[in-house]
């Protein structure tokens, strides 16, 4: 179990991943409300926000991460490693990533998901196509959409927004911290985990699935059906998305069916970006453009991290450097997020001619890689 050769890669799937991790990044970047400071376009950027990247570009990353799952259990079938055990120090490890990165450097992070999503993804590494595309419908619409009523349905106490404030402009970094460990998801597990841990789950199943059916090798009719359905339900659910995020139409008894067609709509836009993707890469034109995505792709956790780091150095007040949160309006922080991806690009191009991998990645597999995994069993 050496780390994979840039021969033994799909190439798509990289560039797909970095491709994914420019819509992570512009959907997280910190933004300040349009009552600190606002722009005459911000309006138009937040509504394309909504209508085309928000949710949909980590739900591809977290597809992504399962379809990562299938080829590593392929790879370990093929050299006889005892796959469970190999996986589950490899999640346990992401987790403490996780840990550090969620409370040392940006609450909103994805990577302890995976890292228990993926301990649980391995009860249905063997389990039928079948059994893992009603598991996915269950997580991804039944679960999600149940916990999104839930969620929507709290209101945040007063005490709450006061520090979603206060965060991003202490210019303490001992209280940045102890207000990122207040403000974490995980320490408040009940509000804000249920509704991530369980899309997130869904995701990784709907990844392992594509991997099964061989989906970045089948032919466009197959993935046609996708596309459709992905352009015309997709989009619709995001802009009633959008219509739900900004207050325009509110929840109530007799809506009670939108959060599960939301929710549903998220994955067939993921997938319709996906299917696209995938068709374009195979033109020769446009696979000299996207393969540019694949440099970040092939280091995507260092980039991840690296992402949370640019946030805190250039926008956060506790940095004591750039302190830029609440100075730009919606559209222009979007554009400087376009500027942290190209540094992004530069700095993983030049560093994929020297290694094989990222740092983080290069740490974390070294350390999964140091315990002996005898034959299967």
């Amino acid at each position: 179990m050496k780390p994979i050769t840039s021969n033994s890669r799909i190439e798509s799937v990289d560039a797909l991943r970095g491709f994914a991790l420019l819509g992570v990044l512009i959907a997280n970047i910190p933004i300040a409300s349009s009552e600190v400071i606002s722009g005459n376009l911000d309006s138009v950027s937040q509504f394309l926000t909504y209508l085309l990247i928000d949710k949909k570009f980590i739900t591809i990353f977290s597809i992504l991460f399962g379809f990562g799952f299938f080829i590593q259990m392929k790879r370990t079938e093929e050299k006889n490693i005892n796959f469970k055990k190999y996986f589950i120090v490899r999640m346990l490890l992401l987790l403490v990533i996780g840990i550090i990165h969620s409370y040392g450097i940006w609450n909103g992070d994805i990577v302890m998901s995976y890292a228990v999503g993926g301990l649980f993804l391995l009860f249905l590494r063997n389990s039928t196509l079948k059994k893992l595309l009603i598991i996915a419908i269950i997580f991804n619409v039944l679960i999600t959409g149940f916990f999104f009523i839930i969620v929507s349905s709290i209101e945040w106490q007063e005490s709450q927004i006061k520090l979603a404030s206060e965060l991003p402009i202490t210019d303490s970094i001992k209280r940045y911290l102890y207000l990122n460990f207040l403000m974490n998801p995980w320490s408040n597990f009940s509000r804000d985990m249920p509704i991530t841990l369980a899309f997130t789950f869904g995701n990784m199943i709907i990844g392992f699935i594509l991997g099964k059916i061989n989906f970045f090798h089948l032919n466009f009719k197959i993935k046609k059906g996708l596309v459709i359905s992905g352009g015309i339900i997709g989009f619709i659910s995001s802009y009633f998305y959008y219509l739900i995020s900004v207050g325009k139409i509110v929840l109530n008894e007799q809506l009670i069916w939108v959060p599960f067609i939301l929710t549903a709509g998220i994955i067939l836009q993921s997938l319709f970006y996906i299917s696209i993707f995938k068709s374009l890469y195979k033109n020769i034109k446009f696979k000299k453009i996207l393969s540019i995505f694949s440099f970040v792709g092939r280091t995507a956790l260092s980039n991840y991290i690296l992402q949370s780091i640019l946030y805190l150095s250039i926008f956060y007040h506790c940095s004591k450097t750039f302190q830029l949160f609440g100075k730009l309006t919606i559209t222009e922080t979007y554009l400087l997020a376009l500027v942290f991806f190209s540094f992004q690009l530069i700095i993983s191009r030049h560093w994929l001619k020297r290694h094989s991998q990222g740092p983080i990645e290069f740490v974390w597999k070294k350390l999964s890689y140091k315990y002996k995994f005898n034959e299967k069993k």
